[in-house]
């Protein structure tokens, strides 16, 4: 009869180490998470901070939102073509501070793939909002985005017209904006 094998030394050691880091690294994530000034202490459920209703009215083809770690798409389907109308939620939850700093960051003048000189300032949407837009391609599609913060939570709708009607792009993105900061709770 063979005796088994006793865990070296080492083995033993590194098993050891693997199970502090692993307890350090969740302890640090916990505290992180509840140290985090501000209204939300959790990620909101992104798909339904914009509802059925809104999303049929504004593409009338969309079937169900596509959740993402931080975002919800609801878009028409890839058989209408390669200009398609939909609608994107992005969200990110940080510390006020950084809220206001990565708020203060999407709305500079130089960010790529935005027109320049459209921003224009939203009032009653969030703490603070803004929408702007991306250029046309010409005949083709527009995209109209809203940006608003609130609290430590910053979120972007975005909404883009298979055809190139700034108005309606303009309205749907502010509609579907201020639905999600209605739906929006803590």
């Amino acid at each position: 009869m063979t005796t088994p094998a006793r865990p070296s030394r080492r083995g033993l050691i590194g098993a050891a180490l693997l199970i502090v880091v692993v307890t350090a690294s969740i302890a640090s994530w916990r505290w992180w998470d509840r140290a985090q000034d501000g209204e939300f202490s959790a990620d909101p459920s992104f798909c339904t901070l914009v509802t059925p209703e809104t999303i049929h009215r504004l593409v009338p083809e969309a079937y169900g939102g596509r959740k993402d770690v931080a975002s919800c798409t609801w878009a028409a389907p890839r058989e209408k073509g390669k200009y398609r109308a939909g609608v994107h939620l992005f969200a990110s939850r940080l510390n006020v501070d950084l809220a206001h700093e990565d708020f203060r960051d999407l709305r500079a003048e130089d960010e790529p793939g935005w027109e320049k000189n459209t921003q224009e300032d939203l009032l009653g949407l969030g703490t603070e909002a803004f929408l702007r837009f991306r250029p046309p391609v010409p005949g083709k599609t527009i995209t109209a985005q809203v940006v608003f913060r609130r609290s430590n939570m910053v979120i972007s709708v975005a909404y883009t017209r298979s055809d190139d009607d700034r108005q309606a792009a303009r309205a749907g993105a502010i509609d579907a904006a201020r639905e999600a900061a209605a739906l929006l709770r803590p």
